[in-house]
């Protein structure tokens, strides 16, 4: 599960911050703070260009530099943009739970206090498959999708579920 917020919140940040932007001439760049799974030590990435997961590894691109770290010893990850203070960082620790996994049918959700949400489905390649708000106390149906691994967002916070 920590591995997956981790992973969509990557794929959000690069969309959504412009960290990479083919279209303008301008290179933005993200200084990262690693935190590692014992939460006793941590690395400081300035500069970053680009961040992509390959092959379990958290891969850094610092202009053309190259920083490859195991994702298995990743617990958090801090960003501080360049170009916008105050980027938020994300703990990797989730208040909702989301069952059975592997799944079916459909997907509930647990939560501490009934909530609002809203809900995406992505496949693993990025393509927004299902949207939808709801309630922590209700229930998604994912009978639709075909077998295999998906990340569903709900609300800031990503996890991974596969679908038998």
């Amino acid at each position: 599960m920590k591995k997956l917020f981790v992973l969509f919140f990557m794929a959000f940040c690069l969309c959504a911050l412009n960290i990479t932007n083919s279209c303008a001439q301008a290179i933005y760049t993200t200084d990262i703070t690693v935190v590692y799974a014992n939460s006793q030590s941590e690395d400081q990435f300035e500069g970053v260009t680009k961040f992509y997961f390959s092959n379990g590894n958290l891969v850094l691109d610092q202009s053309g530099t190259l920083t490859t770290i195991p994702f298995s010893t990743v617990h958090k990850l801090l960003l501080q943009s360049n170009q916008q203070p105050g980027i938020e960082s994300y703990d990797l620790t989730a208040p909702i739970i989301i069952y059975p996994n592997p799944t079916s049918d459909r997907l509930y959700f647990v939560a501490e206090r009934e909530q609002q949400v809203d809900v995406q489905i992505y496949s693993m390649d990025g393509k927004l498959l299902q949207k939808e708000s709801m309630s922590t106390e209700s229930s998604i149906d994912v009978s639709r999708l075909s077998k295999g691994m998906y990340i569903i967002r709900i609300n800031e916070q990503a996890y991974k579920f596969s679908k038998l």
